[in-house]
């Protein structure tokens, strides 16, 4: 399965926009983000990475790259129920419950490197996993 990578992460971005699809949004926050992703799904893209997981271990990163299908599957036998649409709906609220993030024009630029890295380094994982599946 193709998939696309939505981001706000500019290192994501420069490193797979020659090879992938990468819908960018520089200016956006994490729930921000989550909220383009849920009209994606309500659409009929399938989530391919988890959303939520890996912010609420590094909940400080300003950086959110997220793999949904390229594919939409609304109306596809593939779709059957509305667990897509639940889940991403609850990484919504996770996300809302979230304590203070920094702003990224609040930090420097050693410490957004930093998380620039880290969330590149955890869509590299998935997309190795995913395509080893």
């Amino acid at each position: 399965m193709d998939y696309i990578i939505i981001t706000n992460n500019s290192k994501v971005y420069n490193i797979y926009k020659e090879s992938n699809e990468v819908l960018f949004f520089q200016k956006k926050d994490l729930l921000e983000l989550l909220e383009i992703i849920r009209d994606k799904i309500y659409e009929g893209h399938i989530l391919l990475s988890d959303p939520i997981l890996s912010n609420l271990n590094n909940f400080d990163n300003p950086y959110k790259s997220i793999a949904i299908s390229k594919d939409n599957f609304l109306g596809d036998l593939f779709i059957k129920d509305d667990s897509q649409q639940k889940f991403i709906d609850t990484s919504i609220n996770i996300a809302k419950k979230l304590p203070f993030r920094e702003k990224i024009n609040e930090l420097n630029e050693e410490k957004l490197e930093e998380y620039r890295f880290i969330d590149l380094n955890l869509l590299v994982t998935f997309i190795k996993k995913f395509d080893n599946f």
